[in-house]
């Protein structure tokens, strides 16, 4: 069982998918998510910083939430980084969303489709971080 079955039964775990410890606090602000279209690709930038009194590592997670109607599991991890900061630094952090991680396999043409509808975006330290953003896009 893993974060996705949690999510899907409205299970709480001891500890979330990607929960960590650290010596220092971060906060997540400023996200946007928009069409790159050099890269033909949704692009979600955010802010971290390190609101702590003490240099520290963080590791931002981005969840893809699909429409409804996909079946889809409800979030699914679709990027991460590492990111080191000193005491009361911040810096933006970007990932982008291809049209491959907007797909559902489809059996009946064998091959990855992508999915239309409203899909939802979080970016969190976890799978289950209260703080997180929340954003969405549509296709």
């Amino acid at each position: 069982m893993g974060y996705r079955w949690y999510d899907a039964m409205s299970q709480s775990p001891a500890f979330a998918f990607g929960h960590g410890l650290s010596y220092s606090t971060f906060e997540f602000s400023d996200l946007r998510v928009i069409w790159d279209s050099r890269h033909a690709n949704y692009l979600v930038d955010f802010t971290v910083a390190n609101t702590g009194t003490v240099g520290g590592r963080e590791t931002p997670q981005l969840y893809l939430g699909f429409p409804s109607h996909t079946g889809e599991p409800p979030w699914q991890l679709k990027g991460f980084t590492k990111v080191r900061l000193a005491a009361g630094t911040k810096t933006s952090v970007s990932f982008h969303i291809s049209t491959r991680d907007r797909s559902t396999w489809d059996v009946g043409s064998t091959a990855w489709v992508e999915a239309k509808g409203v899909f939802k975006v979080i970016v969190g330290s976890s799978s289950r971080d209260p703080k997180a953003l929340h954003g969405q896009f549509s296709i």
